[in-house]
């Protein structure tokens, strides 16, 4: 018996599927995720979503970003949260007067990023300020900097209404309760920017990390696909037993869709289904998520480029 998540996704995978142009097929399955805790009218919401992401087109052309292939999930989540385009160009806008205007470093991709995180929140405008000094208090040493992850989380604190100072010390509470929980630090830091909001047990993470560890025993495809990281996100969670289910369930109940994805893709796709069914149900981590896949592609693509164009140029 499948959970009501996983039938929701399936449905509304099958209606992006049908109405996603020929290059589409994994940024429909991203748009399905991102859509998962919008209005259940999924006609109704397929209509917004491609309207939304129209105006998108038009204002941004080919090259600004978000570029055409983020295009369909980014429309997706302001569909999802009821924003409209114009509240997304209005605070990307504030955000990069507040860079100019401050110096130093710049956002990534433009700021959609952080724009598309801030908009579905609900921020509004003058938060700009305080999304950059929060910014600012959580962001690592440049040598070990993720931009994304960092925006995403400064976004999410700064509508919750934390200051920088708070959600600086969130996120060294959460480093700790992962570390306590037996979270490997190679691990660390790429969970804790995405758990720093949750109130963290180290107990329930350790039974939890050990329950995840143990149901992906054997399956390479899903272990390889979550990574350290992804398990600890999970464990963060609790619930050890509960969420390896969970976790088994929606991978396996992923696998049969068509058209097929790569089964580490799959794996990704699982942990937030498997998050959905505990209630954390973020549609901008879908955003993040398809974001780090194909920039993994474009930079596989660029190596087998080079690779075989050096040996050309040499003879």
């Amino acid at each position: 018996m499948t959970h009501a998540v996983i039938d929701r996704f399936k449905a509304l995978d099958a209606a992006f599927q049908a109405r996603a142009g020929r290059g589409e097929k994994l940024q429909a399955r991203f748009a399905a995720l991102a859509a998962l805790h919008a209005e259940p009218d999924i006609e109704t919401l397929i209509e917004n979503v491609f309207e939304i992401r129209s105006e998108l087109n038009s204002r941004l052309g080919h090259w600004r970003a978000p570029d055409k292939p983020m295009r369909l999930v980014y429309a997706t989540v302001l569909a999802a949260a009821k924003r409209r385009p114009s509240q997304f160009f209005v605070l990307r806008k504030a955000l990069q007067d507040e860079r100019a205007r401050r110096g130093g470093r710049g956002l990534s991709h433009g700021g959609a990023p952080a724009a598309l995180a801030l908009c579905s929140a609900g921020a509004d405008v003058h938060q700009a300020d305080t999304y950059f000094d929060t910014l600012e208090a959580i962001a690592a040493p440049w040598w070990r900097r993720e931009a994304g992850r960092e925006e995403v989380l400064a976004a999410a604190g700064t509508a919750a209404g934390f200051l920088p100072d708070e959600l600086a010390g969130r996120l060294d509470a959460a480093r700790q309760a992962l570390r306590d929980g037996g979270v490997p630090g190679s691990a660390l830091e790429a969970a804790a920017y995405e758990v720093a909001l949750l109130d963290l047990k180290g107990g329930e993470i350790a039974s939890a990390w050990t329950s995840l560890n143990l149901a992906v025993r054997g399956r390479s495809s899903l272990r390889s696909g979550l990574g350290r990281a992804g398990l600890a996100v999970l464990a963060a969670h609790g619930n050890g037993q509960e969420t390896a289910e969970a976790l088994v369930r929606s991978f396996e109940a992923l696998l049969p869709l068509k058209p097929r994805l790569p089964q580490q893709t799959t794996a990704k796709l699982a942990m937030r289904l498997t998050l959905a069914q505990l209630g954390d149900g973020s549609s901008v981590r879908a955003a993040s998520d398809l974001a780090a896949i194909l920039a993994a592609q474009a930079a596989m693509i660029a190596a087998v480029t080079t690779a075989a164009v050096v040996p050309a140029a040499a003879s």
